[in-house]
């Protein structure tokens, strides 16, 4: 009885891996998207870093009702420890105006939570996600993925649209 337990178990395991992509299909799927937005707890700092085509959101920012204002300081990927003047953004429009400037013909999006966001008081991933797929809604076109980081790997990625 125990075997047959344990090869069902094995069996239904190796099923659900199959129905999620690779860890390289995820990379494919990450290398695609023209903005990342990766959010996470930042200890000792209340602002986001816009690094090349990749924000670094702290999940402080998001705990709101609105991301809005968002303080944001574009950063340099060759120079990331230089210091950089801290941009307010005001709203939705202002925001994609922002991250044009890292990529002005950009469609396709990626939503990253790392696992530290979960260690910020009253984050609310689902609430952060609906909230940042409507502000990318507002780009035509394009795709959304959500990948979930821990480790500083990507664990698993979902098309939202």
């Amino acid at each position: 009885m125990k075997k047959l337990f344990l090869a069902a178990a094995a069996l239904v395991s190796v099923v659900l891996m199959a129905c999620g992509p690779s860890k390289l299909e995820m990379q494919e799927m990450s290398s695609q998207c023209d903005i990342m937005v990766e959010v996470r707890q930042v200890l000792n700092d209340s602002i986001s870093l816009f690094v090349g085509n990749t924000l670094y959101l702290n999940s402080k920012q998001v705990l709101g009702e609105t991301i809005f204002p968002l303080l944001v300081s574009t950063r340099d990927p060759m120079e990331i420890e230089k210091l950089a003047a801290t941009d307010v953004v005001a709203n939705e429009d202002a925001f994609i105006s922002y991250l044009r400037k890292a990529s002005p013909d950009m469609v396709n999006f990626g939503i990253v939570i790392g696992e530290t966001a979960a260690y910020e008081i009253g984050f609310d991933e689902t609430k952060t996600v609906e909230m940042l797929k409507g502000i990318f809604k507002k780009v035509d076109g394009g795709s959304l993925v959500l990948f979930h980081e821990k480790g500083g790997e990507l664990t698993n990625a979902k098309k939202l649209y």
